[in-house]
């Protein structure tokens, strides 16, 4: 052995039904992540607010006009997950703005390599 070079630690020994908990929990994770990303808009929306922090109806115009009950629903779902902040900078006349938080930056991120694939094959077919 060359000096100064340990082995790697040994791997614990994990039973299938361990090995089949762990894949599942991972599964889970990524279904419960693409339940939400698969909704109408939330995709739409993660990529516009990642060009600046929007008002409600700012975003519902770059969104091509979506239906403000569903964006306002979306809206909702993407803050509960921690995904975008919502600012409300004035009560008279009611003033929100939207942005993204770390999180959603990051999903944005991965947004954009999924668009850089879906571009690159899309052309092929």
């Amino acid at each position: 052995m060359v000096a100064g070079l340990q082995p790697p630690p040994p791997v614990p020994h994990r039973s299938r039904a361990e090995r089949r908990a762990a894949a599942q929990r991972a599964e889970c994770a990524a279904t419960a992540a693409l339940n939400i990303l698969g909704q109408k808009w939330v995709l739409r929306i993660v990529r516009e607010l990642g060009t600046r922090t929007q008002r409600f109806c700012e975003l519902q115009d770059a969104l091509g006009g979506a239906n403000s009950a569903t964006l306002s629903q979306r809206l909702k779902l993407l803050e509960d997950e921690g995904l975008i902040d919502r600012n409300l900078v004035s009560e008279t006349p009611p003033w929100v703005e939207y942005s993204l938080t770390d999180k959603g930056s990051d999903l944005r991120r991965a947004i954009t390599g999924i668009d850089r694939w879906a571009d690159r094959w899309a052309s092929q077919q």
